[in-house]
Formats: structure tokens, sequence, C-alpha cells
């Protein structure tokens, strides 16, 4: 029992309906990266950061840090270090073991320099053991 060339020109294009919607589907829904994945653009003191912002912010915009700083205030699902870095922390994160005045080290995404408020802006923080 043999195929005509029609039904082999069917399958053949079913075959390729089917592997092209594939590849667009794992393309569309990949996995999204995490914080931990993306590489590190700074990494240092809170201080050190503050001035390199200063200089030229722009080249941190949507970039991940690593930032070490003093806690100055907690509201809610965000903190403050050395009151000028505004880290909004990642849904995982609890903030029941930190204290005002504690020293922490955080990973997260730069968003933006507020000059208004002269804050540096952080999402997606994470807590660094």
């Amino acid at each position: 029992m043999s195929l005509s060339k029609k039904s082999k020109k069917i399958l053949l294009g079913l075959l390729i309906v089917l592997v092209g919607a594939y590849a667009v589907y794992k393309y569309t829904y990949k996995p999204h990266k995490t914080i931990d994945d993306i590489e590190l653009k700074f990494s240092g003191n809170a201080d050190d950061f503050l001035i390199k912002i200063k200089e030229d912010g722009a080249v941190f915009n949507d970039a991940v840090v690593q930032i070490k700083g003093k806690i100055t205030s907690i509201d809610g699902q965000a903190i403050n270090l050395s009151n000028a870095i505004f880290c909004q922390m990642d849904s995982i994160v609890s903030l029941s073991e930190l204290k005002v005045g504690q020293t922490i080290e955080v990973k997260g995404r730069m968003i933006g320099y507020d000059d208004l408020l002269e804050e540096t802006k952080l999402d997606k923080t994470i807590i660094i053991k």
C-alpha cells in the first residue's frame, strides 16, 4: 500500500506546519530570566554606587547590580539603603527578619534615578545571604 504523490505532499506540509508551530511556541513561551541569571554590571557598596550613578547613571539603566548597604527604612515590600537607594523587593522575599540599621547585600535591576528625590530605584530585588 503505497502513498500517492498528493498524500506525500499533504503529509510533508502538515509536518512543516507542526514543526513551525512548535518553534513559534518555544520562542514565545521561553522561560524568563531571573535576577540570578543575568550578569552583574556593578558589585560593591552603596556609597560607591551612588558616586558612579552621579557620574553617568544611564550606563546602569536596566542593568543588574549587587549593593551592600545599611537599611534606613522598611516600607511594605520595599527597603531604602543609605537613604538613597530604593529597593522594591521581589515577591518571594520576606522582610520580617530585617531591621532598620542592619547592613545587608541585595541584588536587583536598576530602573532609574529620580533627580527630584535624588534616589536610585531598583526592582526585582533579592537579598544575598
